[in-house]
């Protein structure tokens, strides 16, 4: 037998204690007490594991004789969980709630150990369950710290944050439960300013723009003429911040300017909070404004803002 099964039969003696005591104190229990002696008398631990199974099977076989006995599934609930059989676990939990109906602490229990079974997510029965039992007791320590628990793995930190604060408050000031809930309410602080770190650094920024040639300009371009379209910071920048090119056939269009359109990953439209948008159409194979060159342009744009702008060329350079 694996030392580490042994190890967790060995954790259950003190819930097979209680029930043979149970069982000492009812005639028809001759069998449990009688593997209780043997446990006592027992040399080994691997002798005690096999005892301690037997315990195990004696009192699921009470439940097939009487499977409305609240305190064995109750007890078996935890032996279960304590071997991490977990599914077994839910199965008895289950009988149990069957039995007690909508209370609160078993509906807890309930939810925790279906979460257990599932590699420890909430989501779907438990998380239904923790809600439905928190309306009939609000105030719950194990209720609302599994609501929590379940709102940090949905993202809902504001949510797990309300209900560990509620919890925070009903432990005596500066006890031990109250500073271990008071370390996970603060790593969810630390989170939200991390998370809002991360956002920040990784910030971006599209602008949408139609890009319009004036009517008054439409003899001075041919078809084949090139427009640039580009965004650059207010300091006049030699390098531009996105940039993209058209045709004049291609007018009036709709574009975008993104981070992808970026010439250097060290200046981008989300490093600016405003900028200068630019459509030029060039009248020579230089893609360097020249004059001759048409003109739309527009100043002290925001970047933090999603409506579309539009860009009229309607000016050349002289």
């Amino acid at each position: 037998m694996k030392k580490i099964t042994i190890t967790f039969l060995l954790l259950l003696l003190p819930i097979l204690a209680i029930i043979s005591y149970q069982y000492q104190t009812k005639p028809e229990f001759v069998q449990q007490v009688s593997l209780l002696e043997e446990l006592n008398t027992a040399q080994t631990d691997e002798e005690k594991a096999i005892i301690v199974k037997k315990m195990l099977l004696h009192l699921e076989q009470r439940l097939v004789d009487d499977p409305d006995d609240v305190e064995s599934w109750s007890l078996l609930t935890d032996s279960y969980v304590t071997l991490k059989r977990y599914n077994d676990a839910v199965r008895a939990i289950e009988n149990l709630y069957r039995i007690e109906g909508k209370i609160p602490i078993v509906m807890f229990r309930y939810a925790d150990i279906m979460s257990m079974a599932n590699n420890g997510r909430f989501k779907g029965k438990p998380d239904e369950i923790i809600d439905e039992a928190l309306k009939l007791d609000p105030t719950n320590k194990k209720g609302l710290w599994l609501s929590g628990l379940a709102a940090v793995q949905h993202g809902d930190i504001n949510k797990a944050l309300k209900n560990w604060h509620q919890l925070h408050e009903q432990f005596d000031e500066g006890s031990e439960s109250q500073l271990k809930i008071k370390e996970y309410i603060d790593l969810l602080h630390d989170q939200i300013i991390e998370n809002e770190n991360e956002n920040e650094s990784v910030r971006s920024v599209a602008l949408e723009i139609n890009v319009i040639l004036s009517e008054d300009l439409l003899s001075e371009v041919n078809r084949d003429d090139d427009v640039y379209i580009y965004a650059e910071a207010i300091d006049n920048s030699l390098v531009p911040l996105a940039i993209l090119r058209k045709k004049v056939s291609d007018l009036p269009v709709w574009v975008m300017l993104d981070d992808s359109m970026a010439l250097t990953a060290s200046n981008k439209l989300s490093d600016h909070k405003q900028v200068q948008l630019i459509a030029r159409i060039s009248k020579n194979t230089n893609n360097k404004s020249m004059p001759g060159d048409l003109i739309g342009t527009l100043n002290l744009v925001p970047t933090d803002i999603d409506s579309p702008f539009k860009l009229i060329i309607k000016d050349i350079i002289q």
